[in-house]
């Protein structure tokens, strides 16, 4: 987690937040009261929890800030699961904080507003904190000391979130003239020309309904950019499209004009300053026209200074439509030069068209890596584009299968028996990838921050909980492996630090994090190549890992001495959640090392290992009901959680799951924690916890208001916190609701309630919250706050889509599996991504279908754990081939024959009885 610029420390945190800091916004509590979680959607939400008393009137600890009866609402309890539908926002109130990122992979950030709107507007390399820097904003925001430099790692854009402004606007817009009978109607397509306007965001996909009972016609909007997950080149476009669908409904043909204007953005007005001249040329082919905005300085020394600032470059406007008209220079009421393109038609009465805009940058001089070895590396659009208008023609050409690949993929995550909102909130923080949070180099380095302009370096112990990347676009967290961690941080002794080249230190939840996404990267491949490469690393920070088990002498499976995490603090002694995470690591090891045919050192980890699940119970506090710090007698002044509930405490078993790696320690004592971890952290209104803590300094930074409910970080149910806690301004983050861990958290309550049913509920109810906090007419449903916006860890919601779909895959192995957590009256349907392929995985009446939309996969076991009536078959045949089918537990395993292959379009069909 982050806060001070990491230029400033090597061995402390860079995330500290301002002390004293607990922001409220007035306007907000105004319409949130203190006992319930109100919702707000665009249709109407039952209450989630309560009523429970006030403190004056009841001080027990059922009726505490967190009381252990949650009071869960059931018509609540029952939006869980149902399927539902699509969230749509209504009305201005709704949609005036919606910001949903269309811009590509690492090429900064745009928005599209809930009127359709495209704003923000961060693409020319500014280095700043937030998604909007709230200084630019002149919050009225203070804290209690009267000081109103509120920053974005204390949730400053959550309470009060930007309303489609921010410093980098331009004269930009999209707009309609339609024409009938003599008359003529010009709206623009955004809040000022409609005010009945509805929004909905479907990840990659916004659509936004223009309505008009006047017009008689129908105007809708979907806005993108393209999105294909495992390709991710052609998911880096720097370019968002803009298709506007419209009908006339009338009985008389109608003449349409669809415009876009943009002013010219380069140098951000600054042209003048820098001697320079802006120019703007139209340019054409046969799918439409458009135009480039650019600059020339006067001279070649003024050429020299622009070519090098961050905002120097070209912006396109392109209308693929072959009758597209261009004009150029059109000054507006200030007397600044306006570019359109439009294009014309005519609608006969029903008649549907469509017309598609793309609106392309080339601002390649990135910033954000201000190591000076990295300042010559540029966007990775300028190793393939030359400016604007280039990006704009290759997106042009390829239209139509980028158009349909992205909207087939947004299809297929929500053609699903699950309930929409669990399917919108687990694939939302994917979007960090499209913010200015996440960067693509032209050397093919990705790199990325915590969350936008917040602690620099790919932060191990943070994107470690990130599910998403790996899953959806492995090439990227194969380069990190590679490049970064076993390159770039990693030391002669196998540690590696965790922010890469942008600190010394090692932090232990990091290094395991990353051993266990070495093996998550060679499952998400097709073969054992990458492992290969990176065996020899890998091994070389398991042995570091070791080390630090061994400090005080042979190791026994818990790593002790001092260990950084990502809270930003050295703990001491033994710690759940690092012995958890190490033992992870350990059992990785083991299959890793089996693979590539290290048996002597598979011996060793296998050895820890057995101590490891064996000693980590010592930790659990058979009375308490979960694991506990075992305090370093020479560091008894040092932070920690000590007899906390920490919400972390059994991670190690989250990610084993996610790896199909089998039960690492006691199941039951680990879903024991897990239910601590509701009963003592899981707060139905998380104000009543804020208001109960005297010490501002403790109360941590504001991720979630009163009325809103979350998953605290730590809490002391059983007494126990340290007496000297209020010197470490560490203990703010424990009574925090930070969306990452929360996920983390949820998902795996979800992988274990195959044993306890009542952790399914817990779990997506846990998530659920999250997704409440983030709703329309409160702020910004599509940025995920941490510490700063757009929050990488968030990313960990994909595992709760995993745990739902009890998801395995193994590519070197050909394997693939689905034991499902939730299905509808035993139907289930879900999307699903493999190295070479993705499609769906359909289950019914016995009737098993494997889809493949995009690209392959070769398959030589399937596991299934799903309900059948009637007797099992013992051999199937299907079209790709026969196979055997055999059982183990609850499991059904089918295996082929030979290995087969299904291709995109293909189905593999088969019935289990």
């Amino acid at each position: 987690m982050p806060c001070k610029p990491v230029i400033e420390q090597q061995n402390r945190s860079c995330c500290q937040p301002n002390n004293g800091v607990d922001l409220q916004r007035r306007t907000l509590l105004k319409r949130v009261s203190a006992g319930v979680a109100a919702m707000s959607t665009g249709v109407s939400m039952p209450i989630m929890a309560g009523p429970f008393n006030s403190d004056n009137e009841s001080k027990n600890d059922s009726e505490g800030p967190i009381p252990v009866d949650k009071k869960l609402d059931q018509q609540w309890l029952k939006t869980l699961v149902v399927r539902g539908k699509p969230t749509t926002y209504r009305g201005w109130q709704q949609l005036q904080y919606i910001g949903m990122p269309v811009s590509g992979i690492g090429t900064g950030t745009v928005y599209v507003g809930g009127d359709g709107k495209l704003w923000v507007w961060d693409i020319f390399n500014e280095n700043h904190e937030g998604v909007v820097p709230q200084t630019f904003q002149h919050s009225e925001l203070r804290n209690e000391h009267g000081d109103s430099d509120i920053k974005a790692r204390n949730g400053a854009n959550y309470i009060n979130p930007p309303a489609q402004t921010s410093p980098w606007h331009f004269n930009q817009g999209f707009a309609i003239t339609i024409a009938q009978h003599g008359e003529q109607l010009r709206r623009t397509l955004d809040n000022n020309g409609f005010s009945d306007i509805n929004f909905t965001g479907q990840m990659p996909i916004a659509e936004v309904q223009y309505n008009d009972r006047y017009a008689n016609t129908s105007v809708s909007l979907e806005a993108m950019t393209p999105f294909i997950p495992l390709d991710s080149n052609r998911s880096s476009y720097p370019a968002t499209i803009m298709r506007y669908k419209i009908t006339n409904e009338s009985d008389a043909p109608i003449d349409i004009a669809f415009e876009a204007w943009s002013e010219n953005p380069v140098l951000q007005g600054r042209a003048n300053h820098y001697r320079a001249e802006l120019v703007a040329t139209e340019f054409s082919d046969k799918n439409g026209a458009g135009f480039i905005c650019g600059c020339n300085g006067q001279n070649t020394a003024a050429q020299h200074t622009i070519s090098t600032r961050a905002d120097y470059g070209s912006f396109a406007l392109y209308c693929l439509n072959r009758n597209a008209q261009v004009r150029l220079d059109k000054r507006n009421e200030n007397g600044i030069a306006i570019h359109q393109v439009e294009s014309k038609l005519t609608l006969a009465p029903g008649q549907t068209e469509h017309v598609t805009f793309i609106v392309a940058w080339h601002f390649a001089n990135q910033k954000a890596l201000w190591k000076k070895q990295h300042r010559q590396h540029k966007r990775w659009y300028a190793s393939k584009y030359s400016d604007a208008m280039a990006v704009a023609l290759d997106v042009a050409q390829s239209f139509d299968q980028l158009y349909r690949l992205t909207k087939l993929w947004r299809d297929n995550w929500f053609a699903s028996s699950l309930p929409h909102w669990l399917l919108e909130r687990t694939i939302i923080p994917t979007n960090a990838l499209q913010t200015n949070t996440s960067y693509r180099l032209d050397n093919g380095r990705f790199w990325a921050w915590e969350g936008i302009g917040c602690c620099a370096g790919t932060c191990a112990h943070v994107w470690h909980y990130a599910q998403a990347v790996g899953r959806l676009f492995p090439d990227l967290e194969r380069d990190l492996r590679e490049r970064t961690d076993y390159g770039i941080g990693q030391k002669s002794n196998g540690a590696i630090s965790f922010r890469g080249e942008y600190g010394e230190k090692d932090a232990t939840d990091g290094q395991a994090g990353i051993i266990l996404r070495t093996y998550r990267e060679h499952q998400m491949s097709r073969d054992s190549a990458f492992l290969n490469r990176v065996w020899p690393n890998a091994k070389k920070a398991m042995q570091y890992l070791i080390l630090v088990d061994a400090r005080n002498g042979m190791p026994d499976g818990i790593p002790q001495g001092e260990q950084h995490n990502t809270l930003d603090a050295e703990w001491y002694g033994k710690i759940p959640v690092h012995g958890s995470l190490y033992i992870a690591a350990l059992r990785a090891c083991i299959e890793m090392a089996s693979i590539v045919g290290d048996d002597e050192f598979k011996t060793l980890c296998t050895g820890i290992y057995t101590l490891g699940k064996r000693n980590i119970i010592k930790l659990f506090n058979v009375e308490y009901g979960f694991f506990t710090q075992q305090i370093d007698p020479n560091h008894t002044n040092a932070i920690g959680i000590g007899d906390g509930c920490y919400i972390d405490q059994v991670m190690g078993q989250w990610w084993a799951s996610q790896l199909n790696l089998g039960r690492l320690y006691d199941g039951e004592i680990i879903r024991a924690s897990l239910n601590s971890l509701w009963d003592y952290n899981f707060c139905p209104d998380v104000g009543r916890l804020r208001d109960s803590i005297e010490n501002p300094k403790a109360k941590g930074r504001t991720y979630a208001l009163a009325g809103e409910a979350g998953l605290v970080m730590c809490t002391w149910p059983k007494g126990g916190r340290a007496d000297d806690w209020q010197q470490y301004w560490q203990y703010g983050y424990f009574n925090e609701c930070m969306t990452g861990f929360e996920y983390q958290v949820g998902g795996h309550m979800i992988w274990e309630s195959e044993y306890d049913p009542e952790l399914l509920t817990k779990g997506l109810a846990i998530t659920r919250a999250v997704h409440d906090r983030y709703q329309g007419d409160k702020r910004n449903p599509f940025n995920e706050i941490e510490c700063s916006d757009h929050y990488a860890r968030a990313m960990a919601s994909y595992g709760v889509f995993l745990a739902v779909c009890g998801f395995e895959y193994d590519g070197p192995k050909k394997h693939i599996g689905f034991k499902p957590r939730l299905d509808n009256k035993g139907y289930f349907k879900a999307a699903f991504t493999s190295a070479d392929g993705w499609g769906n995985f359909e289950c019914k009446d016995n009737l098993v279908r494997l889809s493949i939309l995009y690209g392959e996969l070769e398959l030589a076991t399937l596991s299934l754990r799903i309900k059948i009536k009637g007797l099992l078959k013992r051999h199937i045949e299907t079209d790709f081939g026969d196979a055997v089918v055999s059982t183990k537990g609850a499991d059904i395993n089918v295996l082929f024959t030979q290995n087969i292959i299904v291709k995109s379009g293909q189905v593999l069909t088969f019935s289990l009885v």
